[in-house]
């Protein structure tokens, strides 16, 4: 999608410096952050740090790119998984490659580096040999949004610079680590697993995998965000907008997209008391 093609939004601030958001991951689950878009052009509010897991990760792309919440959404809109997964032998590390992933990234965004991007992005994702959390803020945009997305067992690792990286969700789902060394004093914090996340009721074996998946992480997240979490330097505010996802399977596009409204609404009430709107 070209420049020209874009929605205009009218009377957009500028990046706020000191403003960081802070995306998690979540599968369909990240569909929500459109609705946090939403209040956030409806208040006037726009961070100039984005940090994102996984398909928080690819929102905040989006985002960072300049693309309107309106457009966001209509693209997802028109997302299918067939669209990014391609079945590869059994034999190899992954289920899939992430070719067609990498495809659909270069044909929705309209910048090739991440640095390129009109406000700061960092992709978050685990180095596969050291264990340890990256964030990605130069680079080809597609490759790294790969890496971010690599679900293990699904996707094969990604290669990146020599080394090989896979989705951070498991443990770094709400990637706030990603603002140290950043100039930010307040964080708006999307999370997409928080304590309404959990499906009301798993039918199948990987409906039950994944469960399990959403409780530890709801878990990590909840310890993450506690006293004796992540303290960063010590003087940012988080602003958590928790969204109430009522049970729904973050791999049903249609149920995830249908709590798009929902999500704006809780994003309104927690930012208009934050910021004052």
């Amino acid at each position: 999608m070209t420049s020209e093609e874009r929605d205009i939004v009218h009377h957009r601030p500028e990046p706020d410096p000191h403003l960081g958001l802070c995306l998690a991951g979540g599968g369909g689950l990240g569909f929500l952050h459109v609705g946090l878009f939403e209040a956030m052009e409806q208040l006037g509010i726009r961070p100039g740090v984005v940090a994102g897991t996984s398909s928080g990760a690819v929102l905040g792309a989006f985002y960072a790119c300049g693309f309107s919440a309106r457009e966001t959404r209509r693209m997802l809109e028109k997302f299918k998984w067939t669209q990014i997964v391609a079945p590869i032998l059994l034999t190899r590390r992954g289920l899939s490659s992430t070719k067609k992933l990498e495809k659909y990234f270069r044909d929705h965004l309209d910048k090739e580096n991440i640095e390129d991007l009109p406000i700061r992005l960092k992709i978050a994702a685990i180095d596969l040999h050291r264990g340890t959390l990256v964030g990605f803020a130069q680079g080809s945009l597609s490759r790294c949004l790969a890496a971010s997305s690599c679900v293990p067992g699904v996707f094969e690792p990604v290669r990146v610079k020599g080394d090989h990286y896979y989705d951070a969700g498991g443990i770094f789902n709400l990637p706030l680590e990603l603002f140290e060394g950043e100039s930010v004093r307040r964080i708006i914090a999307g999370n997409t697993i928080g304590r309404h996340a959990l499906m009301k009721e798993p039918r199948t074996a990987a409906e039950v995998v994944y469960q399990a998946y959403l409780i530890r992480t709801m878990h990590l997240t909840a310890t993450r965000l506690g006293p004796h979490g992540w303290q960063g330097k010590g003087d940012e505010e988080v602003i958590l907008v928790d969204y109430r996802t009522e049970g729904a399977n973050p791999a049903s596009i249609r149920e995830c997209a249908a709590m798009i409204e929902a999500a704006r609404d809780i994003a309104l009430e927690v930012l208009g008391k934050a910021f004052g709107g």
